[in-house]
């Protein structure tokens, strides 16, 4: 008997073409739509899955993806952090709550359109370097890795696009990918902020420079994030001038020259490592403290349920909020929250 496998199908190129590969694989599959906001719309999905001929079910979420994630969010940006919802979304929704509907309906693996590849007990990256999405994957458990499938984690974009035509998957094969958060259709991030939090977290405040001096004014913090040069407000002979700090107990926006934004060690918590276990000793490893950015050599050092990774150069610009993945090879280990302060 063929193994049960639910799609994770969003209707776009890449969970569509995950779906009819698995089917050309001899699976057999369905197709769940995970209802996790107002506003989110199943038909482009559905009309895939009807044209593959699978079974299609909408997974109504919301109430969990609120709890687990949008408050996340937004409790993020109220601590002053810069937060990815999507990499509490995929091990606690997506791989998650998802998964537990899809064992529900007979199913014993769960696939998505991501570009990682899982060998045996590992994570590794997707073949497709400009695409590898395994920055986002680094929370998941063994017992999550056991039952997943990455049918894209050996394809580049361009042949997946071209896989969707020879399929008969004109629709989506040019579709334009989603951009941003999932849950924010507003055009700007700070307008979801303003209608869920409260006033109070938008006051104008001073620009300080870091020796103290008085440069001009805020609009409010959530409107800033470490690294930030456009939209300050500053000037002058000093400049330009880069977000070094968001300070929420002074309600502060502390800046500097670009120099001031390189570093060689960061904190990070939060710490999960796909083995299941913590790192006993110092080891050298590859590090990306945001998605697709350039692996930097370090060294990671776990103490007290904290990593500490001291970089080999100065890396830019590290947020607070951010995750930092931890890399050997291809290999993806764990990773963490960064944290600005010792």
């Amino acid at each position: 008997m063929a193994t049960k496998v639910a799609i994770a199908m969003s209707g776009g190129v890449d969970s569509s073409v995950a779906a009819a590969l698995l089917l050309e694989q001899g699976y057999e599959c369905m197709g769940l739509y995970m209802d996790l906001w107002e506003g989110s719309n199943e038909k482009p999905a559905r009309e895939i899955a009807k044209k593959l001929g699978i079974e299609f079910y909408k997974i109504r979420l919301r109430s969990k993806f609120k709890k687990e994630v949008i408050n996340y969010y937004l409790e993020s940006y109220v601590k002053g952090e810069t937060p990815n919802p999507c990499v509490v979304c995929n091990p606690r929704i997506k791989f998650g709550e998802l998964f537990k509907k899809a064992r529900e309906l007979g199913c014993e693996k769960l696939a998505t359109g991501h570009y990682a590849r899982i060998m045996g007990k590992e994570l590794r990256k997707g073949a497709d370097e400009k695409k590898d999405q395994s920055y986002f994957l680094y929370r998941l458990s063994q017992k999550q890795l056991s039952k997943i499938l990455f049918p894209l984690g050996d394809k580049n974009k361009t042949e997946t696009r071209r896989i969707a035509g020879k399929l008969g998957l004109e629709i989506v094969q040019n579709k334009e990918e989603s951009q941003g958060i999932c849950f924010i259709s507003d055009k700007f991030y700070t307008d979801f902020l303003k209608k869920h939090l409260p006033a109070e977290y938008f006051k104008p405040g001073l620009i300080k420079d870091i020796e103290g001096n008085k440069l001009g004014r805020h609009k409010g913090l959530p409107y800033y994030t470490n690294g930030q040069r456009k939209g300050i407000g500053v000037g002058g002979p000093g400049g330009p001038y880069y977000v070094i700090k968001l300070d929420h107990g002074s309600n502060e926006l502390i800046v500097g020259k670009d120099e001031d934004l390189w570093h060689k060690r960061v904190y990070a918590r939060d710490l999960s490592f796909i083995s299941g276990e913590t790192p006993k000793k110092p080891q050298k490893i590859h590090a990306r403290i945001r998605h697709l950015g350039k692996l930097e050599l370090g060294t990671l050092e776990v103490k007290g349920g904290r990593a500490i990774v001291t970089f080999a150069k100065p890396v830019r610009a590290f947020t607070g909020g951010q995750s930092i993945v931890f890399y050997d090879g291809e290999q993806v280990l764990g990773g963490g929250i960064m944290e600005l302060e010792k």
